[in-house]
């Protein structure tokens, strides 16, 4: 599944290389913005699962792995394109939000999503809350492939990842470590 995705980004960016700018050295700078906050992004996927995999309502596991998913891999692949050496014409940001994520027992959890018990009031209506194609393109491209898994396959991959392994803590009684952005970015920007 996830090796479907890098085949469809390593494919596709040659493509968005012309459509891309990034200016500066690569490196997040401290207190930036997202460019939207995930309770936003977490009522636009609960939107598109309806929309386009299933009628049923989306489980809260699906729905924590596709904002955890969706931001490491839009991180990994701007920090790729920012340290490349290829000239691009777009400057976006790494950090698809800001909100905190943190290492739980089923993997990395965004608390505000999963503890909002009215997501809908975050702009639901709004076809492309990101305001670009491009990067509703690419999060839809991953949406396509992480709601189409099993919850579990879904905790099972990100267990896999350095970051959440780093950060989750088995002896604290909340198991909720904060994962660090740059961690998230650093080891998904190793995938392209």
């Amino acid at each position: 599944m996830f090796k479907k995705v890098l085949l469809y980004l390593s494919n596709q960016t040659k493509l968005w290389y012309d459509k891309i700018k990034v200016k500066g050295n690569g490196l997040m700078k401290n207190k930036e913005k997202g460019i939207l906050d995930a309770r936003t992004l977490a009522c636009y996927i609960k939107k598109y699962y309806k929309d386009n995999i299933s009628d049923k309502e989306i489980s809260p596991i699906k729905l924590q792995k596709s904002l955890y998913f969706c931001f490491a891999y839009w991180g990994g692949f701007v920090r790729k394109m920012k340290l490349g050496e290829n000239e691009l014409n777009r400057d976006y940001n790494e950090l698809l939000f800001t909100n905190p994520i943190e290492a739980w027992v089923y993997g990395p959890v965004v608390p505000e999503v999963y503890h909002e018990k009215q997501l809908e009031k975050y702009d639901c209506e709004n076809d492309n809350p990101f305001q670009d194609d491009f990067i509703k393109e690419f999060i839809d491209g991953i949406l396509n492939d992480v709601l189409n898994s099993n919850d579990f396959k879904l905790v099972e991959v990100s267990h896999q990842d350095k970051c959440w392994k780093k950060n989750f803590k088995p002896k604290s009684k909340f198991h909720n470590g904060i994962i660090p952005f740059e961690e998230i970015i650093i080891e998904y920007a190793k995938l392209y």
